[in-house]
């Protein structure tokens, strides 16, 4: 009698997740950017083949299998790119252009081809495949307009005594790290069927891309976050001065002795106050006309949502600016701001509350005929009451937050008095201010939290 051996078992391949990709793509960046300090040698062919090679070996560590002929299609259509990418630039370019970067962005259709190739031959979606294309063209779009924001591209127009208007090889490195962060990225994540590597590594890129344009840098950040030291009379703070005379937490010495001069934290809450109960009760009968689900007809919500976008568009800080030079500067400016602010934040975040409520008792309201405003005042608002009373205290918050800043321009309140003393470098003033004001909207946070808690 022969028994059989015990079977071999052999563990399964855990799927790939998107931090397996990390090395990978860092590799295969690296290649391509670090080919690119050789662009100009052998005409840019040197540059694809260490950036082909380096594609080649994220693929391996990242265990995606490729065959050979698929290799060496990648590594023709990288090296076909950036030969031709050194060809479309110029020299000497005159100025950075529309028509540059649309040459350099056509230079690398060949390696976006080839890649969107292979990603379907790997199982990627035909969406996924066109999506990686146009990231190839979109990362090449934004590669001479990045290495002139990096101040390693100069061309003839605006330059400054001793730069030199030609593209070198850190010119090209650059660009490659453009070209990568897009085109390499879509690749992998759709050859290992992980979009998010693609979306993240384009976020990084426009983030450091954004970062050079305003002339945000780590070490700049650093260095303005210690000057804070440096900013004279900032200690020790001036309570005394803030809080003023008397006992400022008993009723009667809210006015400081006047009817018309309101301590400015006190002034700030009334300010809130007032705008928020406004705002959101003219919000009411606007988010329901702002709803597909609550409009009577189509055109009242047309006009209905444009008017809540336009408000919207407009800032608090700018209502403000409109306000204090029409009817001057003062509290009445700052409240009738807030009113507008409070109604574009309450119209928007009820009107989306109310899309998403039960359709149901609306359906059976008007099976009964009633009519249209009453049914949705049976059927709908008791829905939604309680997220109505949730944002407005939500509303409150920011409503406290943003009249401190509106005061800025003479829209009264406490941020008026920052401003002053601001002017007159009472830094210790200033820094009294902001505690007191910290503290004061740490404890209404706390109770509007605890109420929202039971609401909803």
């Amino acid at each position: 009698m022969t028994t059989a051996g015990p079977e071999t078992l052999t563990r399964p391949t855990p799927p790939l997740k998107t931090r397996s990709l990390v090395v990978p793509f860092v590799v295969a960046a690296t290649a391509l950017v670090a080919g690119g300090f050789t662009g100009h040698l052998a005409g840019g062919a040197l540059w694809g083949a260490i950036g082909a090679a380096g594609l080649i070996a994220a693929l391996r560590i990242a265990r995606i299998t490729v065959t050979p002929i698929e290799m060496a299609v990648l590594a023709g259509g990288l090296m076909a790119s950036t030969v031709l990418a050194t060809r479309v630039v110029p020299d000497t370019p005159d100025r950075i252009d529309v028509l540059l970067c649309l040459g350099f962005a056509s230079a690398w259709i060949p390696a976006a081809a080839v890649t969107t190739a292979v990603a379907l031959r790997r199982g990627a979606t035909a969406s996924g495949a066109v999506n990686g294309f146009v990231l190839w063209m979109g990362g090449a779009m934004v590669a001479i307009p990045a290495g002139s924001t990096f101040d390693v591209i100069h061309p003839v127009e605006g330059l400054r005594r001793g730069q030199e208007a030609v593209f070198g090889s850190g010119d090209y490195a650059v660009m490659a790290l453009a070209v990568a962060m897009f085109g390499m990225g879509a690749f992998l994540g759709l050859t290992a069927k992980l979009p998010l590597l693609t979306s993240m590594s384009i976020l990084t890129f426009m983030t450091i891309y954004a970062g050079a344009q305003v002339g945000f840098t780590i070490p700049g950040l650093i260095e303005n976050v210690s000057s804070i030291t440096k900013v004279p009379n900032l200690l020790p703070p001036d309570f005394k001065w803030a809080i003023g005379d008397g006992d400022w937490w008993w009723v009667g010495s809210w006015e400081f002795g006047s009817a018309t001069r309101a301590n400015p934290i006190i002034e700030t809450t009334r300010i809130a106050i007032i705008a928020t109960f406004v705002g959101c009760l003219l919000s009411l009968p606007i988010a329901f006309l702002a709803s597909t689900m609550t409009a009577p007809n189509r055109i009242s919500y047309v006009v209905d949502k444009g008017f809540i976008n336009l408000v919207r568009t407009v800032p608090d800080l700018f209502w403000a600016m409109i306000f204090v030079t029409s009817v001057g500067a003062g509290a009445f400016a700052g409240t009738l701001a807030l009113i507008f602010f409070s109604l574009a934040i309450m119209a928007k975040l009820l009107s989306e509350t109310v899309d998403a409520v039960d359709p149901g008792p609306l359906e059976a309201a008007r099976a009964t005929g009633a009519r249209h405003f009453p049914a949705v005042r049976a059927a709908v608002l008791p829905q939604v009451l309680p997220n109505f009373v949730a944002y407005a205290l939500y509303t409150f918050e920011i409503n406290i937050r943003a009249s401190v800043v509106l005061g800025v321009v003479g829209a009264g309140g406490v941020g008026q008095v920052l401003e002053a003393q601001r002017a007159f470098f009472r830094f210790d003033r200033v820094l009294a201010v902001v505690i007191i004001i910290f503290v004061f909207v740490f404890i209404i946070e706390q109770v509007s939290i605890a109420l929202r808690r039971r609401l909803v």
